[in-house]
């Protein structure tokens, strides 16, 4: 992923990121050959699948959010996944895969990047 996209993607990830009404402003973006196919958020909504990995309160965690949003036909593609957090201040803050997202994405993710303080940086 070229520093062109990256920040073009941040910069359409900060404005919805804004918008999230919690302190953790988490987004995830999946993207197929270089474009965005699925938009998703951690949100208080419950979701079958999200009890079934094994989230809190069966809520949803934005890599399930955009994965579910993925068109059936490209699920079998080569797909990447950008996680993005800005805290309320608007700086970058880590955006990694938790412990129960991680094994699944990892299945389903040609690539996997993340925001730190520093940046991105790629699983």
């Amino acid at each position: 992923m070229t520093n062109t996209l990256i920040d073009e993607y941040l910069e359409q990830a900060f404005p919805l990121c804004m918008e999230l009404p919690r302190q953790k402003k988490h987004l995830s973006f999946i993207l197929h050959k270089s474009r965005i196919v699925a938009t998703g958020r951690n949100f208080f909504k419950t979701h079958p699948k999200a009890k079934v990995i094994g989230y809190a309160f069966d809520e949803m965690h934005s890599e399930l959010d955009a994965y579910r949003k993925v068109p059936r036909n490209l699920r079998d593609k080569k797909l990447t996944l950008l996680n993005v957090r800005f805290n309320r201040f608007g700086a970058l803050r880590i955006a990694r895969p938790c412990e129960l997202c991680l094994p699944w994405c990892q299945e389903i993710f040609h690539e996997i990047h993340y925001t730190t303080d520093q940046g991105i940086i790629t699983l």
